[in-house]
């Protein structure tokens, strides 16, 4: 059965990575989730690099 519907499929030239909305792979999510996590941990982190140049600075300025 399966066989025959492919057989009877028209193709449709463009449509080769559509996807349904609102639908989503497990391993998507989780990457997602991932980068999420790791963008998070990289702002932090600028912030605190930020800081140090900053009171480094004021240190400089003191002197």
């Amino acid at each position: 059965m399966t066989n025959k519907l492919v057989e009877e499929a028209p193709y449709h030239p463009g449509y080769e990575d559509a996807s349904f909305k609102g639908q989503a792979s497990p391993i998507t999510t989780e990457l997602d989730s991932f980068r999420k996590s790791n963008s998070r941990y990289l702002n932090f982190a600028d912030v605190i690099v930020e800081f140090c140049a900053s009171s480094q600075n004021k240190l400089h300025l003191a002197k």
